[in-house]
C-alpha cells in the first residue's frame, strides 16, 4: 500500500487547527500540527512532511518566512499558505516565492482537499520517478506505445528514427493520444537517456509566472525572489526538454524562447550574464500551429524552429483494432500501480470498448478501465463494470442480461460525466472546456470541485491543472 500523504498543519488559532486536523485525518492523511513556525521547523527536523499547510499571519515567524526557511532546509516539502487577507497579487507573490498553492479563508474543506489530492498525486509521481531513475536505462522506449495497427507501427518507426538524431521534434495529435509517452520514448532511446527529462505543461503555467519558470531568475530579481532558481531550460541541460501544449506559450515570451533555442543560452530574469544550454527539445500540441502563425498568435520563426521533425499520434478512433490489446495492457498497469489483483477483462467487454469513439483517446480509456477495475472487485472486468457511456449500445447491452433501466443515471451524474469527458477531450484546458460547455471558467471550476474531478498530473511545477491546465 502507498503510504498516506503526511501533512503538517501550522496555525496559531487552536480551534481552527483542531478542526483542520480532524478533517484531514478523516480524509486519510497522516497529520501533525504546530501552533507556530518555530515548532513546525522542529517537527520537520524530526521527520519531514510532504505538505506544510500554514497560516500566513502568525505571531513571531510568519507564514511567508516559514515558506522561505522550509524551502531552504527541506526543498522537497510543498508549502500551502492560507490567509484571510488573500488577493491575486498575494497569490502570485507566494507562488513566485515557491509556494505549492494558496487558499484564502474562509475556504471549504473540499477546496483544501482538492489541493491536497493533487499534492498526493504529485508526491506519488515523484516517488515513481525516483524508482524509474533507479531502473535500467532505456525503460521508456517506442515499444511501450501499444498497438499493431499500421499507423502505430509507423509511429514507432518514426520515434526510433527521431531518437537517433538531435533535431527538434514536434509531436501532433489530439489530447490524450500519448504525446508525452512518445516524447519519453525519444529521450529514452536516444544518446541523452542518462540526462534529465523535464516535462513542462505550457498551458498550466500562469502567464505572470511563465518567464521566471521557463528561464529562471536570480535572487532579488523581483519581490519574493529570495533565492536564485534555474528555469526549465537550464534544468534540461544534458537531457531533453518536453514542451507540452507549446501553442499556449504567451506571445510576448516566444521571441525569448526562440533566441534561447537558437543561441544555446538563456538569460535568467534579473541576470546580467547568460547561462549556456545543452539540450534537446521535443514539443507537442493538439492545435494547428500553422493556422496560429497565419492569425498572428504564434511566431512563424519559432514554429519552423520547432517543426523540424514531425510525428503525428493517431486518435484511438483511427486504430480501433488496437483498443483490445491496449485495454489489457492498461488494466495490468493500473492494477500494478494500485497494488490490486486483476483477473483480466472479458471478450465482450473488450468488444464493447472497441466500438466506442473515445474522444478523450488513451487517457479516457485509461480512466474508464480504472473505474471498471474498482467495480470488478476481484473478478474479470465485464460489461456491467463499464460506465454506461463506455459499454455497447442498443441490443448488445440487453443481450448481456442488463435491463435497459440499469443504464439510466441522474441528471447530476450525466452532467458530471459530460464535464469530465469534455475536459479529457481538451487535455484539461479549462478555457477550452468552458467554451465548449458554454459556461465561464469560474462556473466550470465550481463544477470540478463539486464533482471531485481530478485531471492528469505532470511532473514538475506545472504538474497540476492550472488556470488553463
Amino acid at each position: 500500500m502507498t503510504r498516506a500523504l503526511s501533512v503538517l498543519v501550522v496555525e496559531d488559532d487552536a480551534r481552527l487547527r483542531e478542526i483542520l486536523v480532524r478533517h484531514l485525518e478523516r480524509l486519510g492523511y497522516a497529520v501533525r500540527d504546530a501552533p507556530g513556525a518555530g515548532r513546525a521547523l522542529q517537527l520537520l527536523e524530526e521527520a519531514p512532511a510532504d505538505v506544510v499547510l500554514s497560516d500566513v499571519r502568525m505571531p513571531g515567524i510568519d507564514g511567508r518566512t516559514l515558506l522561505q526557511l522550509a524551502r531552504e532546509r527541506f526543498p522537497a516539502v510543498r508549502v500551502v499558505l492560507m490567509t484571510a487577507f488573500g488577493s491575486v497579487d498575494d497569490a502570485v507573490e507566494a507562488m513566485r516565492a515557491g509556494a505549492y498553492s494558496y487558499v484564502t479563508k474562509p475556504f471549504r474543506v473540499e477546496e483544501l482537499a482538492g489541493v491536497l489530492r493533487n499534492a498526493a498525486r504529485e508526491v506519488a509521481l515523484g516517488r515513481e520517478v525516483e524508482g524509474l531513475r533507479r531502473a535500467a536505462r532505456g525503460r521508456f522506449s517506442a515499444d511501450r506505445l501499444v498497438g499493431q495497427s499500421g499507423r502505430m507501427q509507423q509511429v514507432r518507426a518514426q520515434l526510433r528514427e527521431a531518437a537517433r538524431v538531435g533535431s527538434t521534434v514536434l509531436l501532433t495529435g489530439r489530447s490524450g493520444t500519448g504525446k508525452e509517452m512518445a516524447a519519453r520514448a525519444i529521450h529514452g532511446e536516444g544518446p541523452r537517456a542518462g540526462g534529465p527529462f523535464v516535462p513542462v505543461n505550457c498551458a498550466a503555467i500562469p502567464e505572470q509566472l511563465f518567464e521566471s519558470a521557463m528561464f529562471g531568475h536570480v535572487k532579488g530579481a523581483f519581490t519574493g525572489a529570495h533565492e536564485s532558481r534555474p528555469g526549465f531550460l537550464e534544468r534540461s541541460s544534458g537531457g531533453t526538454l518536453f514542451l507540452d501544449e507549446v501553442g499556449e506559450i504567451p506571445p510576448s515570451l516566444q521571441p525569448k524562447l526562440l533566441r534561447a533555442l537558437q543561441e544555446g543560452e538563456v538569460l535568467p530574469v534579473g541576470a546580467t550574464r547568460p547561462v549556456t544550454l545543452d539540450l534537446r527539445v521535443v514539443a507537442a500540441t493538439n492545435r494547428d500551429l500553422a493556422s496560429m502563425v497565419r492569425d498572428g498568435s504564434f511566431r512563424e520563426d519559432l514554429y519552423y524552429r520547432l517543426d523540424v521533425l514531425r510525428v503525428e499520434l493517431p486518435a484511438l478512433a483511427e486504430r480501433a483494432e488496437d483498443v483490445p490489446p491496449l485495454a489489457e495492457h492498461l488494466l495490468l498497469e493500473i492494477a500494478d500501480e494500485q497494488g490490486a489483483a486483476s483477473l483480466g477483462i472479458t471478450a465482450r467487454a473488450l468488444a464493447a470498448l472497441a466500438r466506442r469513439p473515445w474522444p478523450g483517446n488513451v487517457r479516457e480509456l485509461r480512466n474508464v478501465l480504472e473505474r471498471a477495475l474498482l467495480s470488478s472487485a476481484g473478478r474479470a472486468v465485464d460489461l456491467a463494470d463499464l460506465p454506461p457511456d463506455a459499454g455497447p449500445v442498443g441490443p448488445d447491452r440487453t443481450a448481456a442480461g442488463t435491463a435497459p433501466a440499469a443504464g439510466l443515471v441522474t441528471l447530476e451524474e450525466l452532467e458530471r460525466t459530460h464535464v469530465e469527458r469534455v475536459l479529457a477531450a481538451v487535455g484539461w484546458n479549462r478555457s477550452a472546456a468552458a467554451r465548449i460547455l458554454g459556461i465561464d471558467r469560474r462556473t466550470l471550476f465550481t463544477k470540478i470541485q463539486r464533482y471531485g474531478l481530478i485531471g492528469p498530473l505532470r511532473a514538475g511545477p506545472s504538474s497540476g491543472p492550472g488556470e488553463d491546465g
